[in-house]
C-alpha cells in the first residue's frame, strides 16, 4: 500500500488492485462515494462508516491489504470511549490535528492513546512542531509512505508526517 497525502484532509492510498481516496466528504474508491454509516466493500477495500455521538460526524474504517485504517475525517473533539470500544486492532490513525475545527495536541495524543494504534500520520496540521515535541518525533517528512503489514511496528508506535503535494 502507498499513502500520499494531497492536501489539507485528502489522501491517496493506492494498491495493487485500485486506487481510493480519503477526505471530509468521506471515502472514494474510483467514483464509489461512502459519506454515511453503515459497512460497504468495493475492490477489495471493507470500509465501516461508524457514526459519532450526534453532531460529531462519521469515522471509517477500512481494511485493506489485510491493514486496518481508521479515518476521522475532520474531528473537531475526541471520540467517546464507547466509539473506542467499537474500534479495535487499527494499524493506522490518521490524526488531524492542530488546525482550527480539528484536535489540539493532548486531545490527538488522547486519541493515540484510546485507539492505540501501530503507526499514526498526523494531517491537517498548522504547526507540526509541538506534536514532534511531544512525541519525541526526531524524523522528517516523507513525500509518499509504502507501507505492508509484515513492516507494520510490533512493539513501538511509530509515526510518519507526510509531505503534502499540493
Amino acid at each position: 500500500m502507498q499513502i500520499k497525502y494531497l492536501s489539507k484532509e485528502q489522501f491517496e492510498i493506492k494498491t495493487n488492485e485500485t486506487k481510493f481516496i480519503l477526505s471530509r466528504d468521506g471515502v472514494d474508491i474510483e467514483g464509489f462515494k461512502i459519506s454515511a454509516p453503515g459497512e460497504y466493500e468495493r475492490r477489495g477495500i471493507s470500509v465501516q462508516g461508524i457514526d459519532l455521538e450526534e453532531g460529531k460526524g462519521t469515522v471509517y474504517l477500512c481494511t485493506v491489504e489485510e491493514m486496518t485504517v481508521l479515518y476521522p475525517a475532520l474531528l473537531a473533539e475526541n471520540i467517546s470511549e464507547e466509539a473506542a470500544k467499537e474500534i479495535e486492532d487499527v494499524d493506522i490513525l490518521f490524526v488531524p490535528l492542530g488546525e482550527e475545527g480539528t484536535l489540539k495536541v493532548k486531545e490527538g495524543q488522547k486519541l493515540i492513546s484510546d485507539i492505540d494504534p501501530r503507526l499514526v500520520i498526523p494531517m491537517l496540521y498548522a504547526d507540526i512542531n509541538q506534536f514532534k515535541e511531544a512525541e519525541g518525533i526526531t524524523d522528517g517528512e516523507v513525500d509518499v509512505l509504502k507501507i505492508k503489514k509484515i513492516n507494520l511496528p510490533q512493539e513501538e508506535r511509530k509515526f510518519y508526517i507526510l509531505k503534502a503535494s499540493n
